[in-house]
């Protein structure tokens, strides 16, 4: 039987719900043997590059790419030693257009430095929103196209008008969550048949068995500790999670709040962290290509997102039936119910520090959360079903 020949795009692997969910995914196919796959990343870099399955062909945006999208000094650099003057000046104009937010020249600027890809294959994927979606749309030869919304598309600052030639070309349209269906299904009327959900795949045992081995800065802590995993980036709530850690200690509660992630507010959030003498409290650990023995290890798991489009860290951390704190982001109720699997609070430091104190003086509270989501039937790995049958 021939291998069904399959493409997914994505701009890199760095730390992210959506890498990790595409790691998952690329696996599981994988491992049925039906398929050859080719995964373009523009830029071959990011924290789960080397869990890409071997089976798996991993394409680069290449040199030229990375020069017209890193600064414009590189572009400049690029382009007198390549003797193309032109491309330095292209550089200075994408900038001017990246400053207006001309969407079109800014597209039509960038795909001119991806590579052509000559070969043909059954399905291509683009498997995030923006870049890697109108490549798989217009730059890809491939008998059935598909993209991927992984947020509340609402949320993300796209325009629409722009976005819609691109879904027109596409044969699938795909987001996560009931709630993210929803919301295509609004803005995006005419392409209703072609909208479906399959939600990032999450699968317990796969998890679990990379989590037994306590992490070393867990080690030795008596106070509660709590976890925190996502982009340092103002979608995650990290300005919640530091007005929340700094009413903890002055309502006297001892903790440790470790935060699995890197982003742009880095520098913000650690000042933040200086000016409120939270340093011995709320601890950035960085990336980690390995979350799992903090989820397993940790006491509390708190999601404090201003929105999501379906959490990844909360279907994981479900796995591992830990007490839960997020906020009331739209999509969270496709997870998780109130008092029930978790604690949802308000979109404020306040309320996030109340339900975190509640947990941690009600033992009893645990214990009905825990024993809650242990009787809950977790991961969905007959989500796959619903991608296979996509790919004809």
């Amino acid at each position: 039987m021939m291998k069904k020949s399959l493409l997914f795009i994505l701009p890199s692997l760095c730390s992210g719900g959506a890498e990790r969910s595409l790691i998952t995914l690329l696996t599981l196919l994988d491992q049925t043997g039906e398929y050859d796959m080719d995964l373009l990343l523009f830029r071959k870099e990011g924290l789960f590059l080397p869990s890409v399955p071997s089976g798996v062909t991993v394409l680069s945006g290449g040199e030229r790419y990375a020069a017209f999208d890193g600064s414009i000094g590189g572009a400049v650099r690029y382009g007198l030693t390549h003797l193309e003057p032109s491309f330095a000046l292209n550089r200075l104009l994408y900038a001017k257009a990246l400053q207006k937010g001309n969407r079109k020249k800014i597209w039509d600027m960038l795909k001119t430095t991806l590579p052509k890809i000559k070969k043909e294959y059954d399905t291509a994927i683009g498997y995030l929103e923006g870049n890697a979606l109108y490549f798989c749309a217009e730059c890809v030869k491939a008998k059935t196209k598909i993209g991927y919304i992984h947020n509340d598309y609402s949320k993300l600052g796209l325009d629409a008008d722009f976005d819609r030639p691109f879904v027109e070309k596409l044969d699938a349209f795909v987001t996560v969550s009931p709630e993210c269906e929803k919301v295509l299904r609004e803005v995006f009327p005419e392409a209703a048949q072609k909208i479906h959900m399959i939600e990032n795949i999450t699968s317990p045992s796969v998890l679990r068995s990379q989590a037994e081995k306590m992490p070393s800065e867990f080690e030795s802590i008596s106070c509660p500790k709590l976890l925190t995993i996502g982009r340092l980036r103002e979608q995650k709530g990290y300005d919640f999670a530091v007005a929340a850690a700094e009413k903890l200690k002055q309502d006297g509660f001892a903790f440790k709040w470790f935060c699995i992630g890197t982003g742009e507010l880095k520098e913000q959030i650690e000042r933040e962290i200086c000016e409120k003498n939270l340093e011995e409290n709320l601890i950035l650990l960085g990336e980690r290509t390995n979350p799992y023995p903090y989820i397993a290890h940790c006491d509390l798991y708190v999601q404090p997102s201003h929105y999501e489009g379906k959490s990844i860290a909360l279907d994981e951390t479900k796995c591992f039936a830990k007490p839960i704190v997020a906020t009331k982001f739209t999509t969270v109720f496709d997870q998780l119910t109130d008092g029930k699997t978790a604690l949802l609070a308000e979109m404020s430091g306040d309320s996030i520090a109340e339900k975190i104190e509640a947990l941690i003086q009600d033992e009893a509270l645990r214990k009905t959360l825990t024993e809650n989501l242990q009787n809950e039937e977790v991961g969905n790995e007959a989500e796959l079903k619903k991608f296979t049958a996509l790919t004809p």
